[in-house]
Parts: C-alpha cells; sequence; structure tokens
C-alpha cells in the first residue's frame, strides 16, 4: 500500500513528541545516575525476587552496602562482596564462595543500579509518569537494541528525588527478576575490606575460582 500525504504528514508530526520522550526519559536516567553517585557510600535494604512469567519461583531479604562500583550484600542465602573487579559470593549451605569477575549486565539481576552502567549505549528508552506514595514518580522502560543482549528488558521505577525504589529485569524469553530498595541512608563511610572477602572469617570455605 502507498503511503498517502495524510500518513506521511501524520507521521512526521509523531516524530518531535516521541523524540521528546525519549530525551525526557534520558534525562530522568542521567539525573538518577548523579543523584546515586552524589550519595557516596550507601546502605539499603532489598528485595529480590524471580519470575517466570508472573509466577514467583523465589524471594531473598537482606542489606547491601555500596560505594562507587563497590558493593557487599548480605541475606540468609549468599554473601557477596564486589571490589569493583572481583566478586566473591558465599554460599552458607554449601560453605562454598565462587570467584568471578562479572560484567555490568551480570550484575543487573542482583544489583539495583548496576543499569547506571549500561543504559547509555545499547538501549532504547521510553518513560510514563507513574505515582509513588502520593507523589510524582517515574517508570523508565529499556529495551535492548541487539536481540541477542543478555538483558532484553529493564524497567525501573524512580521517585521524583531521583531514587530507584524497583527495577525489574528480563533475561531470555520470559525470565524477569525484581529488585526493590527501602530504607536507603547515603554518606555512608565504610572501610577499605568492607567489600573484600573476609579469608580469615572463613578459613574453610572452598574456593571456586571461575575467573
Amino acid at each position: 500500500m502507498k503511503a498517502t500525504p495524510i500518513l506521511l504528514a501524520a507521521a512526521f508530526m509523531a516524530l518531535p513528541s516521541f523524540a521528546q520522550k525519549e530525551a525526557a526519559a534520558r534525562k530522568v536516567l542521567d539525573k538518577t545516575a548523579a543523584t546515586l553517585s552524589s550519595l557516596k557510600g550507601v546502605k539499603t535494604g532489598f528485595e529480590i525476587t524471580s519470575f517466570v512469567g508472573i509466577a514467583e519461583q523465589g524471594s531473598t531479604q537482606g542489606t547491601m552496602y555500596l560505594d562507587g562500583k563497590k558493593y557487599r550484600m548480605e541475606s540468609p542465602d549468599m554473601l557477596t562482596w564486589y571490589d569493583g573487579e572481583t566478586q566473591w559470593a558465599y554460599l552458607p549451605e554449601t560453605n562454598e564462595v565462587n570467584v568471578t569477575h562479572p560484567t555490568p549486565e551480570e550484575q543487573q539481576t542482583t544489583h539495583p543500579y548496576a543499569f547506571t552502567a549500561i543504559y547509555k549505549k545499547g538501549y532504547n528508552y521510553t518513560m510514563k509518569q507513574v505515582n509513588h506514595n502520593g507523589e510524582k514518580a517515574y517508570e523508565v522502560y529499556l529495551k535492548a537494541e541487539n536481540r541477542e543482549a543478555d538483558i532484553q528488558e529493564i524497567r525501573v521505577n524512580i521517585s521524583s528525588n531521583y531514587i530507584p525504589y524497583s527495577i525489574r529485569v528480563r533475561q531470555g524469553q520470559n525470565n524477569w527478576t525484581r529488585i526493590r530498595v527501602n530504607n536507603l541512608q547515603g554518606k555512608q563511610k565504610f572501610s577499605k575490606d568492607t567489600f573484600t572477602f573476609p579469608t580469615s572469617k572463613y578459613p574453610d570455605a572452598e574456593v571456586i575460582d571461575l575467573r
């Protein structure tokens, strides 16, 4: 079917609003990344839930400590340390610690703010306004440009002061992970060994080096 002048005109009229929407989403993401960076050391509670479609598969809660790229997570199921390059994931049930060099994409399903390291390249994004605790908030939707990307979709709910409070991530066809954060405290100071595996505390742990 040939495009009529009316259809072409309608299409061109729609372009500016779409572009503005994209620009607004990028602006919110940029402000969010800047806000998180300004908080320096952060302590926050978290809840991570996995889904297949809408069917919940499991959930865990705990506390996270963040300082730039570094973080430490504490939950009943696993303890994780990341010093900006190396990650140690300790499993109390098996007394094993897995050592890896994770990519930002691999961290996305556990680190609530990992999206700030990947959104600038390889993703399209749109945004809509939502309500959070009676106040205006934002939901930014990121879609991978590459269908082979590890992370295909990310939905980030961001408060009016540019703090993410819910992040949903899709891997594969229908595997979703939701991360919710609460009781965030910024401007925390941590010792330099906060983000490295304390070998002396777990002398009998089996080390599985996957680097």
